[in-house]
């Protein structure tokens, strides 16, 4: 309950915290206007916000990407961890996405008859588990990306709002994790949803570059860019440090931003 308190009241700083907003009065709170019920849900659920239910990920394409892009984000950071060293840390990411998100995300794969991948989740996790030379993870890693990627492609005519919705949703969960990362004073309080809400920003940034190819609209894209660039630096590198030194309304803020950037798309 400490952490749901803790984020409700960043959403309410962030009323005052975004520079580009005016005012808050009786407005939905940031990440939600606009949203419909399905993208919400998605908001809402998972550790800092990345669950979503299997009715909704069937029901909206942006929901179903955004739950890939979630495995994608833990993935990153994982795999990142182990090429750093600490095979602990990146075996606890590699668990995530097999247990608390694909589950759920199978029924959608089904519908769209998208392939799964569930062998190649299994296989990435044990092959850290295990301790497999670096070559082999990286090998397995790529297996798995390619999975994603085919499974992403089951969604046709992806088009530049689309993929802005879903870094809305990346973005936001990436704020609420944060959020539960950090404890009083700012100091650390949870590493795991540190590096999650990062990898989270590793994938918007990577949609975002394919959203560049599709929109002409260079304005807001820079508009979206210039707030991933204004939080990235609250990430000083996979592994935290003892005390953070950005405020969680600063990232909700952001998020808030973004999504009244994306609704120009």
């Amino acid at each position: 309950m400490e952490s749901k308190s803790k984020l409700w009241l960043s959403l309410g700083v962030v009323c005052v915290a975004g520079a580009a907003m005016t005012s808050c009065g009786n407005e939905e709170s940031p990440g939600m206007a606009g949203m419909d019920h399905s993208t919400m849900t998605a908001s809402e659920g998972g550790e800092g916000g990345e669950g979503a239910s299997s009715e909704d990920s069937i029901a909206s394409d942006a929901v179903y990407l955004g739950q890939l892009a979630f495995i994608r984000g833990h993935l990153n950071v994982g795999v990142n961890l182990y090429r750093e060293g600490d095979a602990e840390a990146s075996a606890t990411h590699m668990k995530h996405p097999e247990s608390e998100i694909y589950a759920a995300l199978q029924p959608a794969l089904e519908a769209r008859d998208a392939p799964g991948f569930a062998d190649q989740l299994a296989a990435l996790a044990v092959a850290v588990e295990n301790g497999e030379p670096l070559a082999e993870v990286e090998a397995a890693y790529e297996a798995l990306l390619q999975g994603i990627t085919a499974a992403e492609q089951a969604v046709p005519d992806q088009d530049a709002r689309l993929l802005g919705d879903v870094i809305v949703d990346l973005v936001s969960t990436a704020a609420a994790e944060y959020d539960i990362a950090v404890g009083d004073d700012l100091g650390l309080e949870n590493a795991h949803e540190y590096q999650d809400a990062l990898g989270f920003i590793r994938v918007a940034y990577d949609l975002l570059a394919r959203v560049e190819t599709l929109s002409s609209d260079t304005d807001t894209v820079a508009a979206i860019r210039q707030q991933l660039d204004l939080v990235h630096p609250a990430w000083t590198g996979l592994q935290p440090p003892q005390r953070l030194h950005t405020e969680p309304s600063v990232i909700y803020g952001a998020a808030s931003r973004v999504e009244l950037a994306v609704s120009r798309l």
